[in-house]
């Protein structure tokens, strides 16, 4: 496998140059534009506070050369406006506390069958054990191949990686030293009953296996969603871990409740990461702005409602508090993470589109000082 993912890049990039020659009705250009303030004020004890300002452009090109090939190539760039106290750990600058730009997308997509096609080179990947996570200016990326078919209406997926890029890093690095990569198999089906359930599987060589599954029910009103995963370290690392997950959500008008309940299990923390640069995600509910309540034997809870208010279209708002309890060494330790939200997104005129996010957290736990953490985005595509 190794001597195959040294192929991905160069193929990928001999394909995106190929696109010169094709014609300019099938190309797409897309521009992204994203500012970004963050502020963690750490308002006890000795640590810095992080603040940044950045500018982000972002820069997607997709063309369709012919009826069975498709190239993409995205540049992520992000300047430094302002920034001080330990800014370059609020995930919006290099670890020198710069700006970057990197080419953070380049692939080809070939179509093998009606039902079957195949990715290769460099992506955004977006899967339930492997994704990434666009939180901050730009996404992390992955390099990899990814096979696509639909068999009787069940989307399915298998994925082999090397490599993954960091959100401010500009290489694509190892998972580890002794690594081979990371090959995932997976897949999904909604049924006419308002069910959809998915599975995968992920093993990194010498390093982490995980397994995951969901199933949920929706109607107009009503959302009942489980996550179940279950991890096992190879090697040096010790991992042995669950994390459940079950949610409950109704709407009603324009307000929405959710309920939501997590429990770790087995006999250490559940790490999700895979061991290199991926800046890999859980799909829970109970993983919020900054905490993922993954402790080691950790029960959570969270209420959440969600407003979108009639008379301002394009306002939306959220609340929640979610709370957890461990054992650590026979000393129960809470933790307890409150978010509030408010975007708009400007409905018409020249602007349209434009959209403006307020994200407000204040973390109160045992096991170290309170947070209190603002971020304001605005982003806008022409």
């Amino acid at each position: 496998m190794a001597n195959v993912s040294k192929k991905l890049l160069p193929i990928a990039i001999v394909a995106a140059t190929a696109a010169t020659q094709a014609p300019a009705a099938l190309a797409d250009l897309n521009v992204d534009l994203r500012t970004f303030y963050f502020n963690r004020d750490f308002s006890e004890g000795s640590a810095p506070n992080r603040v940044a300002l950045t500018q982000a452009i972002r820069v997607d090109y997709n063309n369709e050369l012919t009826d069975r090939i498709a190239i993409g190539a995205s540049l992520f760039a992000n300047a430094k406006l302002d920034g001080h106290g330990d800014d370059q750990s609020t995930g919006l600058l290099t670890s020198n506390s710069n700006s970057y730009a990197k080419l953070g997308q380049i692939f080809a997509d070939v179509k093998l069958t009606e039902s079957a096609s195949v990715r290769l080179g460099r992506w955004v990947v977006n899967t339930p054990l492997l994704n990434d996570s666009d939180s901050r200016a730009t996404p992390s990326s992955t390099q990899a191949v990814k096979l696509s078919g639909n068999v009787a209406d069940v989307d399915l997926y298998a994925l082999y990686s090397d490599r993954a890029s960091a959100k401010t890093d500009a290489s694509f690095e190892k998972y580890g030293t002794n690594s081979d990569g990371l090959v995932l198999i997976g897949g999904g089906t909604k049924l006419d009953n308002g069910i959809s359930l998915h599975a995968a599987y992920g093993e990194s060589d010498n390093f982490l296996s995980q397994a995951y599954f969901n199933a949920a029910y929706t109607t107009d009103q009503l959302l009942v969603d489980f996550h179940h995963y279950d991890s096992e370290g190879e090697g040096s690392n010790t991992q042995d871990a669950t994390l459940t997950n079950l949610a409950a959500q109704y709407s009603f008008g324009n307000l929405t409740l959710t309920g939501s309940f997590q429990t770790i299990g087995g006999d250490t923390a559940y790490n999700y990461t895979w061991g290199g640069n991926d800046d890999n995600g859980l799909m829970t509910w109970n993983s919020v702005q900054i905490m993922d309540f993954n402790n080691k034997d950790e029960d959570s809870f969270q209420i959440r409602a969600d407003y979108a208010f009639a008379g301002i279209q394009g306002l939306k708002a959220m609340a929640r508090h979610t709370w957890g309890e461990y054992d650590n060494s026979g000393t129960d330790v809470e933790e307890a993470e409150t978010n509030a939200e408010l975007k708009y997104t400007l409905q018409s005129g020249d602007l349209k589109g434009l959209s403006l996010r307020m994200r407000l957290s204040h973390v109160e736990a045992d096991a170290y000082n309170d947070i209190n953490e603002v971020r304001l985005i605005a982003n806008y595509s022409f």
